[in-house]
């Protein structure tokens, strides 16, 4: 069974393909500059270099979202089971109260990134604010 090299590379990973031209957009580039330098003017101080994970060695954002996001799948399950919505609202409440200091840090972490990163990470943030 032969498969066609142009076909195979597409279906291959269709993801990558799409992440390149997002890369490649210069659409929101204008919106991008106006959120970095927000970003950076906030007074956030020594707080900054904590929220890009410096004193770890590795960048928070990647850590801090899993409680968010474990909370939410949890609380999903938990929605699952007869007489449990009151734990489910108590994990939907710890997701929303990690949200926003995740956010912050990806926030932080994204206003320092390269042109193309930035265009990634815009539709990433948008992504995740609509849901």
């Amino acid at each position: 069974m032969s498969k066609k090299p142009g076909r195979r590379r597409m279906g291959q990973n269709r993801m990558l393909w799409l992440l390149d031209a997002l890369e490649r957009d210069s659409r929101a580039d204008a919106a991008i500059d106006a959120l970095t330098g927000a970003v950076r003017a906030l007074p956030l101080g020594r707080a900054r270099d904590a929220l890009h994970g410096r004193w770890l060695g590795h960048p928070l954002h990647p850590l801090m979202v899993q409680v968010p996001v474990g909370s939410w799948m949890s609380a999903a399950v938990l929605d699952l089971w007869p007489g449990r919505s009151r734990e489910a609202g108590v994990l939907v409440g710890v997701g929303l109260a990690a949200a926003g200091p995740a956010a912050l840090a990806g926030a932080v972490d994204w206003a320092e990134l390269r042109r193309q990163q930035t265009r990634v990470g815009l539709v990433h943030a948008v992504a995740n604010a609509a849901a």
